[in-house]
């Protein structure tokens, strides 16, 4: 009986040991070189592989993420960590890695879902992708999916050239979208080269030539230009935007200095438009944008009070360059900029209809397949510039040489803003300043449709770095800076993730149940006359729901008294306002682009 009882507890200790030991320390697999490993993995789990290596050695390849994001650390036979990242944060992605082999042996490769992101499409039959510059506002996640893993590449290739390659690898691929990139130190080129497809249906490959609408690296050309028309006396940056454009119904008084710094208070024009039922694979023309931004009566706060990044400042500002020169701003900044600094193939593109050769198509992997992501803009000032990688060199050069402008432009284009505090913001005239790992940096970054684009550029190191995709997945901003690590020959120490992740997972709403007689209460027909737009509230399925002409349903999530969030994310906080009565006569909406704009009950719809 006695030994009975101690082989029991013998094999309860062994048996609950074991688990709690290979929760600790997971099994290990092997990884081969060129072969695709592929598991299911859930939240607090972490996958171990080793794989062999020589010594000397670049090694590339890449996790494709269906659901889960993983971070990726590497370590060298000895425990010394090589990597450890987490490039591309949403959870149908692939994330592309390399590392350098320091000797020859058993390399572990670990593999941990972290908290990712998701736009939020399960309940939003409006599935326009917006994100980026638009600000969708996305849901972190952190639950099971399914990664493969491939460890493709292991060359002793350790060139300049071949270490920047094994960068993009990922998108050198004959039938995918792509990147293209280029290197400038002092006056010349050092590096460049398209990787990927430009036109997948037709599989034309991506070069340095290929022309790429860039998003709002678009917005530095036009804070160049209203910068050379202050230089030249035919402007004042500390004019009232008014005096140009009598048409806006805002009484403040803002500066032109002010809408280029992203502190005007402006409402974001897209984030208008998306209320007012567009969507953004619409043709949206100048004309149609500057009657929304018009038809505004109020601001998100007061001129100069904070800084909030708004498309509508640089549409403006666009317009303004066309009041004072009488040359729209594709005509300006064609005779002005890009022709004298020989950017043949560089243009603002304001007509939709217009046929451009050797031009990248934009496409969406995000979802889990492949698909095109059109884009029908024909508006120009905040976005719309279309480029090569081959051109946009150039200009980063003149950021050295100015044979375009000169140094007092230059200072006065560079210089951060100041709010009414007399605190100095991090933005100046379409370009973000700051500081990469010690070097000063001038930079922006892009997002249109499935067009991404990231520029920088390091004045105290004449260095400059362009980076344009045609693939919404690519993290052009990581590439970029990586690019950046090998040009400086930076060696950070990764810092790697822990087991136990502390990240509180925040949900798309945390709705509360509502009684159905409070929700009649909300039903009814609502308008917007600064939108020029209605929506009809209606209850179905037990549900508050909005109807528009040109939208599907959208169901509103109940925050608390009064309070909604719509399924469809623009309606990101919603607020029903009552009389002295208690009755509903409207609401207001808010989102990060937009500030209480008001609807007001009808009788009619």
């Amino acid at each position: 009986m006695k030994r009975l009882k101690i082989s029991i507890l013998l094999l309860f200790v062994i048996c609950f040991g074991f688990h709690w030991n290979s929760k600790a320390q997971p099994s290990t697999e092997n990884l081969f070189l060129g072969v695709e490993t592929s598991k299911d993995i859930f939240p607090g789990q972490n996958h171990r592989f080793s794989i062999e290596l020589d010594s000397g050695l670049q090694a590339s390849g890449h996790i494709k993420q269906n659901g889960v994001n993983l971070n990726i650390s590497v370590f060298s036979p000895t425990g010394k960590v090589l990597l450890s990242q987490d490039l591309q944060k949403n959870v149908h992605s692939a994330e592309p890695f390399s590392f350098e082999t320091t000797e020859k042996g058993k390399y572990l490769v670990e593999l941990l879902p972290v908290q990712g992101n998701i736009i939020h499409l399960e309940n939003d039959k409006n599935r326009f992708v917006w994100d980026g510059e638009r600000r969708v506002p996305y849901e972190a996640i952190n639950q099971q999916g399914t990664y493969s893993i491939l460890v493709e590449k292991a060359d002793k290739g350790k060139t300049f050239s071949e270490r920047i390659d094994e960068l993009f690898r990922f998108y050198d691929r004959k039938e995918y979208p792509g990147v293209a990139m280029a290197i400038v130190k002092n006056d010349e080129v050092i590096y460049s080269k398209g990787y990927g497809v430009a036109n997948v249906e037709y599989d034309i490959p991506v070069t340095v030539s290929t022309v790429f609408h860039i998003a709002s690296v678009s917005k530095q050309f036009t804070g160049f230009a209203l910068a050379t028309l202050h230089h030249e006396g035919m402007i004042s940056l500390d004019d009232a935007i008014q005096e140009y454009i009598p048409e806006l119904q805002i009484e403040s008084k803002i500066t032109i200095r002010q809408m280029l710094n992203h502190t005007s208070g402006l409402r974001d024009q897209w984030m208008l438009m998306a209320l007012a039922g567009w969507r953004m694979d619409d043709v949206i023309t100048q004309n149609q944008l500057l009657k929304m931004i018009y038809n505004q009566k109020d601001l998100n706060f007061k001129p100069g009070e904070k800084y909030s990044y708004s498309n509508t400042n640089y549409t403006l500002a666009a317009q303004i360059v066309h009041r004072v020169t009488g040359k729209t701003l594709r005509e300006w900044a064609s005779e002005r900029i890009f022709k004298p600094l020989g950017m043949d193939n560089t243009f603002f593109y304001d007509d939709h209809e217009e046929i451009v050769k050797n031009r990248a198509y934009s496409y969406d992997d995000r979802s889990g397949s492949l698909k095109k992501s059109n884009l029908n803009f024909a508006n120009t000032g905040a976005t719309g510039l279309f480029t090569t990688a081959g051109d946009f060199s150039k200009w980063l050069i003149n950021f050295n040489e100015e044979n375009v402008g000169n140094q007092a432009i230059f200072d006065l284009f560079t210089t951060k803003g100041i709010l009414n505090n007399g605190t100095e913001i991090h933005y100046a005239l379409g370009l973000a300043l700051g500081e990469y790992k010690g070097h000063p940096v001038i930079d922006h970054s892009g997002v249109d449709a499935g067009y991404r684009s990231f520029m920088m550029f390091f004045p105290k190191d004449t260095l400059g770095i362009i980076v344009l995709s045609n693939i919404a997945s690519c993290n052009t901003i990581q590439l970029a800076m990586k690019v950046a690590d090998i040009c400086f020959d930076i060696k950070t120490k990764p810092e790697v993730v822990c087991h136990e992740s502390s990240e509180t997972i925040v949900p798309y709403a945390d709705t509360k149940e509502i009684d159905k007689n409070i929700l009649e209460q909300y039903t009814g027909n609502y308008y917007c006359s600064e939108l020029d737009t209605r929506y009809h509230f209606s209850i179905k399925n037990e549900k508050l729901v909005a109807s528009h002409k040109r939208l599907e349903d959208i169901e509103f999530l109940s925050k608390g008294a009064d309070i909604f969030k719509g399924t469809y994310w623009i309606f990101d906080h919603v607020e029903f306002v009552r009389d002295k009565e208690g009755k509903v006569y409207g609401f207001n909406v808010s989102n990060e682009g937009v500030e209480k704009i008001t609807f007001i009950k009808t009788d009619g719809f």
